[in-house]
């Protein structure tokens, strides 16, 4: 049986000493809450098993620094998470390890009380806004059941993963639509194989889902509100320039700028392969509901493509639902040559307008 003791720092079995553990059986159980919480838990993370981090107040300017953790430590997050206040670019959260699962118990949020940053100007100037929760270097890891609300900018980013399943996560920042939210992108992934997103809701005001590289993403059984859609890209001008074996599947999007997206970098080489869309439902896009270009610079499209990140082996397989009457069902940029073994079946969008600026449409696609 576990025993806790403490309130406003950690907390530990009674039997154990806190000298350098050497084993999992050796590490204790912790509880950490309240205005100390955060600084006690980076001083002792790696004695525990198991943390339990309950009301923690983070001060602000400081990270939740869970990052480093032994092999199979069990982190859960109860109550409200809070944070203070400063411009700094955060993360809010950081966690890294193997085998490490982050878990919230039922009703705990983690609030971001993003209004404070709030600008309309998002990470593209203003004040300087942190991110929310940095999941890097994560190992054959599991994060579920978390409720992250109300965050500054974007809320997870995560890179260098293996192996890495989040699981019926939610993301409202319903509260930014109206009050100057931008860039809160929910889940960004980077240089990163196998990672698995399922029955996440997220309501933001960026792309649901970004992937900038990496291999075997799977997003499914998703909800996507308010946000730019699920998006590939924009793929290029970076370390790692390649994107592979992604699906993205089973997924509702609604009340967004676009649906499907896929964006490359101009003037940018790397690769976008074996990308599948299948049983995507729209519903009240203003913008794209199928949105594929190769001319993306500087967060804006040029209108002019490039060929140095060739899209290949791509498959839209049941995109169907409604856009608004002024937007446009199907919008394809792509250079000459480099959009190439499409497969387009079941594309049936209704509401919107065709566009007349489509450009080296691959064989089997439609605009």
């Amino acid at each position: 049986m576990r025993s806790f003791i403490g309130l406003a720092g950690l907390a530990v079995c009674s039997s154990v000493v806190l000298a350098a553990p050497t084993s999992m059986e050796s590490r204790a159980s912790c509880a950490f809450s309240g205005p100390t919480g955060a600084a006690s838990v980076l001083k002792t993370k790696t004695q525990c098993s198991t943390i339990v981090l309950s009301n923690v107040a983070v001060p602000a300017g400081t990270t939740l620094d869970l990052t480093g953790l032994n092999e199979g430590t069990n982190v859960i997050f109860e109550g409200t998470t809070t944070f203070g206040y400063t411009e700094w670019l955060g993360p809010l959260v950081s966690v890294s390890g193997t085998n490490i699962t982050v878990e919230g118990a039922s009703g705990a949020v983690l609030n971001g009380d993003g209004s404070r940053w709030w600008d309309g100007k998002g990470s593209n100037g203003g004040k300087k806004k942190p991110k929310f929760f940095a999941a890097h270097d994560l190992k054959s890891s599991t994060i579920s059941s978390l409720k992250i609300t109300n965050s500054p900018v974007q809320v997870f980013s995560i890179d260098g993963a293996e192996t890495l399943n989040l699981e019926s996560i939610t993301i409202d920042n319903l509260a930014g639509d109206t009050t100057g939210a931008h860039n809160t992108d929910a889940f960004d992934i980077g240089d990163s194989d196998g990672v698995t997103i399922t029955n996440a809701t997220v309501q933001n005001q960026d792309d649901c889902l970004a992937v900038n590289s990496g291999t075997n993403i799977i997003f499914t059984g998703g909800t996507c509100s308010g946000g730019h859609g699920l998006s590939i890209g924009s793929v290029g001008g970076r370390s790692d320039n390649t994107v592979n074996t992604v699906h993205i599947e089973n997924s509702t999007i609604k009340n967004s700028q676009n649906g499907v997206r896929i964006k490359t970098v101009s003037g940018a080489t790397g690769s976008v392969s074996g990308v599948t869309y299948r049983d995507i439902t729209l519903e009240n896009i203003s913008n794209y509901g199928i949105v594929i270009e190769q001319d993306y610079e500087n967060g804006s499209p040029t209108g002019k493509p490039t060929t140095g990140v060739p899209i290949t082996d791509l498959t839209i397989d049941g995109v169907t639902g409604s856009v608004a009457n002024d937007a446009t069902d199907v919008y394809i940029l792509c250079g000459k040559g480099s959009c190439s073994n499409w497969t387009w079946e079941g594309v049936s969008l209704t509401g919107g307008k065709k566009s007349s600026k489509c450009e080296n449409i691959p064989t089997g696609a439609s605009c």
